[in-house]
């Protein structure tokens, strides 16, 4: 998204008054990558300016500024994400600066058994963080919104209705609500940085594990989202498990719009392939369960 330069270098004189925008670059549809001189040390510094789109906006209004104040709470809890800088809400759209977190995404693992355990001790940690701020939505709203909805995946959603009464949910915690691959930054073989927080909330910490199970699928196999499961909920013994079978067909329902990042024809039918097993599979789980 688009931001005015002259608005960023009014944000970032907010931040230093000795800083200016030299260029900038697009990194996602709501991220762009800020290269910033400043006149004392003559170095140029990277910087990321965060924005949101007509939707999130719509939906809440206030997301910048709860996203802004979320980054402040998991920087001082220590957790590997960018430090918040700059809030620009008298914008349209509102915008946020942050610190630039060294790193990229991967999404082959060199040495999968590690870098499933890994994915799943960031995960661990970041619900283990005591962090529950009133700003987020919670979870139960945001599942009844979903439920709602009247598009796609209908019978995922009826599934879902009927077997709602039945779940035994975990105690409340911080969701990342987006945990997957493109968000998580590596140096080398070191999970270093967790982006993009626009959908955290609070709520059943499985409800993470299901959605990013799915992602794990489409991109390593059966095998890594096996693992990376096993892992997850060996580091989270307390956790009633008889759920997850439901918040792995709600991440379902969320990520049916998965042949718009497949790339090409042949990756969509083969996601669609994982996805309708992941979701027969969950299915034939919860109706187990029932009986």
């Amino acid at each position: 998204m688009n931001i005015a330069t002259q608005a960023v270098n009014c944000a970032l004189k907010r931040i230093n008054p000795r800083w200016t925008l030299q260029a900038s670059q697009p990194l996602s549809r709501r991220a762009s990558l800020l290269r910033v001189r400043s006149s004392e040390e003559g170095e140029l510094k990277r910087l990321v300016l965060l924005s949101h789109g007509t939707a999130d906006r719509a939906a809440n209004p206030d997301i910048a500024r709860d996203e802004f104040r979320l980054l402040a709470l998991l920087n001082a809890a220590g957790l590997p994400v960018a430090g918040p800088l700059a809030l620009i809400e008298n914008h349209e759209p509102p915008f946020l600066i942050t610190s630039f977190v060294e790193g990229a995404p991967r999404f082959t693992a060199g040495e999968p058994s590690a870098f499933c355990q890994q994915l799943a001790a960031a995960l661990s940690d970041l619900h283990a963080a005591d962090i529950r701020p009133a700003f987020l939505p919670r979870l139960p709203d945001v599942l009844a919104s979903t439920l709602e909805a009247r598009q796609g995946v209908g019978r995922v959603r009826a599934f879902l209705r009927s077997a709602l009464v039945g779940v035994r949910w975990n105690e409340s915690v911080l969701l990342h609500g987006d945990f997957w691959l493109g968000n998580l930054l590596w140096q080398g073989d070191q999970l270093c940085g967790v982006i993009d927080w626009e959908d955290a909330m609070l709520g059943d910490p499985l409800a993470d594990l299901g959605k990013s199970r799915l992602e794990m699928l489409w991109a390593l196999g059966e095998g890594a989202a096996r693992e990376y499961t096993a892992h997850y909920l060996a580091l989270n013994p307390q956790l009633d498990v008889s759920a997850l079978p439901f918040w792995d067909l709600w991440g379902a329902v969320r990520l049916a719009h998965y042949a718009s990042f497949a790339g090409n024809p042949a990756k969509a039918a083969a996601m669609r392939q994982q996805y309708d097993r992941f979701i027969q599979a969950a299915i034939d789980a919860l109706a187990a369960s029932q009986k």
